[in-house]
């Protein structure tokens, strides 16, 4: 994991802890460079990557082998939905509407949000 800054685990007047959620990116890996340069010009505190994911989607399989060439790339980072709405989100959908230009379609970017609550 690349630690930018610190986050806190801050919690609200009533001591409950604020919401923030686990942002998955999942990328073509040859794209990996420009998706990574886009995440970090966003200011997230941190990021950790998942260089190579194998699988089959609803269109085709990836599987990097000579029968279903390639693979996906995975980052995910935590923000407060907040954060997320400000900064990665708009930089994001910029980037996914630039891939499927740039590729005609061929090539994009899907975003998943998932609850995270850190309990140590």
């Amino acid at each position: 994991m690349v630690q930018l800054q610190s986050h806190s685990n801050a919690m609200d007047s009533l001591g409950v802890r604020e919401t923030r959620e686990l942002y998955l990116i999942l990328y073509p890996k040859e794209l990996e460079d420009e998706v990574i340069q886009t995440l970090e010009a966003t200011g997230v505190p941190g990021y950790t990557e998942m260089p190579k994911m194998v699988g089959r989607g609803r269109h085709v399989k990836h599987f990097d082998n000579p029968v279903w060439p390639g693979a996906t790339g995975c980052v995910f980072t935590v923000l407060s939905p907040l954060e997320a709405q400000a900064r990665l989100l708009p930089t994001f959908e910029a980037l996914a509407e630039s891939l499927d230009t740039r590729s005609h379609g061929l090539y994009g970017l899907h975003i998943f949000a998932l609850p995270c609550e850190q309990l140590i």
